[in-house]
């Protein structure tokens, strides 16, 4: 079980970094590098799920962008919201996979926004550094502008990322989902 669940989290890590460096390459006003953490939450237990996105940001230094390794707390508050979400049944339909998504996002963006004012002055990726950068033109603080930017990009990218959560959810084999107190589209899954 132990090898199922690292392989498991690992292929999950990967699609992260493979969704996050597309949306980097085309400059994409998302991140999309949370939809294997979302993954993570309804498959593997929460320190695995945890791990997915933590490795995320870190790995994602080398990979995607330098910016992503002080962002590991992000990582973390994601995957503890979307596994709580997950145990709640947030992923079995589409919208309240989006709904779930929402969540995470405003989540996301209120741990993200100290680290983005703070560390980085208001300046981080392509899309989101455009937003504040137009926020803070016209008069509002770092901070406000940050908290508006994230606000708007985390509203499109976390809800798209539980979307796509939900639909590999809904189509990956039942042998995948066997394990104790998993909540998936079908339902919560339990061994027999």
């Amino acid at each position: 079980m132990k090898t199922r669940t690292v392989f498991i989290a690992a292929l999950l890590l990967t699609l992260n970094l493979v969704l996050g460096k597309l949306a980097a390459t085309v400059s994409l006003p998302v991140y999309l590098d949370s939809v294997g953490t979302i993954i993570a939450a309804a498959l593997v237990p929460l320190p695995y799920a945890i791990g997915v996105g933590v490795c995320t940001s870190l790995a994602g230094g080398l990979v995607i962008n330098p910016y992503f390794p002080p962002y590991a707390p992000v990582q973390f508050v994601i995957a503890l919201v979307a596994v709580l979400l997950c145990r709640a049944g947030f992923l079995r339909r589409w919208w309240s996979a989006l709904l779930a998504g929402f969540l995470i996002g405003l989540a996301a963006m209120i741990t993200a926004a100290p680290i983005t004012t703070v560390i980085f002055g208001g300046v981080t990726l392509t899309g989101t550094t455009a937003i504040n950068a137009v926020l803070i033109a016209s008069g509002h603080s770092i901070l406000k502008s940050v908290l508006g930017g994230s606000f708007l990009i985390e509203s499109v990218d976390k809800p798209a990322a539980a979307l796509l959560a939900h639909l590999v959810l809904k189509r990956l084999p039942a042998f995948l989902k066997e394990r104790p107190s998993v909540s998936t589209p079908e339902g919560p899954q339990t061994k027999a």
